[in-house]
């Protein structure tokens, strides 16, 4: 894999309907020429979607806009089995210290990630919302 020291790698995370799951793998293949095996298929409090993760490779100055993607995608990041957004890891944080924010030092916070681990930590609706997340190995 040719990688330019410029490139940067980011991890999405997409929230597909299991009707779309292949044709969205395909999408994902065409797009960014991501191989099937490079995309991780997990099950969450939905039933009817799954999540898929999945890394692009960008180089220096191109972005990615989530948006123009059909089903819903995040930006997020990983520390073992969690899946998170730096917003949501921002919450989990404030939440810790009592909501506190303004001059709360957000580095100095240590986050206990082995009882985050096959969860997925996001936003919405300006909440944090944690969920298990299971990988499907089939």
């Amino acid at each position: 894999m040719n990688m330019d020291t410029d490139d940067k790698i980011i991890t999405l995370a997409s929230f597909v309907y299991l009707d779309k799951i292949e044709s969205f793998k395909t999408y994902l293949g065409k797009r960014f020429k991501i191989k099937e095996n490079n995309i991780f298929q997990y099950t969450f409090n939905e039933e009817d979607k799954k999540i898929l993760t999945f890394m692009v490779r960008l180089k220096q100055g191109e972005r990615v806009d989530t948006r123009s993607f059909y089903p819903p995608t995040i930006i997020v990041h990983k520390k073992g089995e969690c899946f998170y957004t730096i917003n949501a890891l921002n919450k989990l944080i404030e939440s810790m210290s009592d909501g506190e924010k303004g001059n709360l030092n957000y580095h100095d916070v240590k986050i206990d990630w082995d009882s985050h681990q096959n969860k997925m930590m996001i936003i919405r609706n300006d909440e944090l919302k944690i969920f298990n997340i299971n990988r499907d190995f089939s």
